[in-house]
C-alpha cells in the first residue's frame, strides 16, 4: 500500500517536532562557526565542557556567540562586563573574523563588540592586566584577541612567540599567519606552511601537504 502525500508530510512534521523537542533549551544558529552542543546534560564547545552555565536559558546566537541569563559567551568563554539582557547580533550574515573590528558597524556588526584591550597614552592593558613592553603608540587591536605593535604580536594579552609583526594578519576561525608561520588561537602550528595555507570552514584548514582541524593536523 502506497503512502499518500498528506501522510508523508504529516510524518515529516512529526519527525521535525521530535527533533526540536529533544533540545528545547538550545537554539542552534545556521552558520559556519563551530557550534555549542549538549551532551549528557552538559554544554560542550569544541570538545570542552562549559561549567557554571544556565542551560535552561542558554541560546546559541551564532558565529561563536551565545548567552544565558547570566553571561554572554564567545568561543566558549565568558565576555566580562557584557549585559546578556541587551546583547544581540545585528541582522546580516557577516563573519566576525573578517569584518569584526573594534568600532565596526556598517550595518552588519554587533550591538556590542567586546575587546579585552585598552590603550592609554603610555600603557596597554588586557582585561585590566598591563602588557609588559607593549608600545602604546603603535599598538593595534586586530580583533578577536589578536593585537600587535611595531615589534610584537599578542594573543589575549600575551606575546605570540616567533610571530613577525610586520607581516602578521588574522585569518578566520581562530587562524592567523605571518610570512613564516601559521597560528591557531595564538599557538604556532609547527607543520603548517603559510605560503599555501588556506582556511576552509567549520575550523578546518589545509596547506599543500596537510589538513587541519582547530589547529591540529588530522
Amino acid at each position: 500500500m502506497k503512502t499518500t502525500k498528506p501522510l508523508r508530510q504529516a510524518a515529516k512534521t512529526l519527525l521535525a517536532a521530535a527533533i526540536l523537542m529533544s533540545t528545547p533549551n538550545v537554539l542552534r544558529a545556521q552558520n559556519d562557526m563551530p557550534q555549542y552542543v549538549v551532551k549528557n546534560g552538559m554544554m560542550i564547545f569544541q570538545g570542552a565542557p562549559m561549567l557554571r552555565i544556565d542551560i535552561n536559558t542558554f541560546v546559541d546566537l551564532g558565529y561563536g556567540y551565545a548567552k544565558d541569563r547570566y553571561n554572554v559567551y564567545y568561543m566558549g568563554r565568558v565576555l566580562p562586563f557584557v549585559d546578556p539582557y541587551t546583547f544581540q547580533l545585528k541582522g546580516g550574515r557577516v563573519n566576525p573574523y573578517d569584518e569584526g573590528r573594534r568600532g565596526y558597524d556598517g550595518g552588519y556588526g554587533y550591538d556590542e563588540y567586546y575587546t579585552g584591550y585598552m590603550v592609554t597614552k603610555n600603557t596597554v592593558l588586557y582585561e585590566g592586566r598591563k602588557i609588559e613592553d607593549a608600545m602604546a603608540n603603535s599598538f593595534t587591536d586586530l580583533g578577536y584577541d589578536y593585537a600587535k605593535d611595531a615589534f610584537n604580536v599578542y594573543y589575549m594579552g600575551r606575546k605570540v612567540g616567533d610571530a613577525t609583526s610586520s607581516s602578521f594578519k588574522v585569518l578566520t576561525y581562530g587562524y592567523a599567519a605571518d610570512a613564516f608561520n601559521v597560528y591557531y588561537m595564538g599557538v604556532k602550528m609547527p607543520d603548517a606552511m603559510p605560503s599555501s595555507f588556506k582556511v576552509l570552514k567549520d575550523g578546518y584548514a589545509e596547506d599543500t601537504f596537510n589538513t587541519y582541524y582547530c589547529g591540529k593536523k588530522v
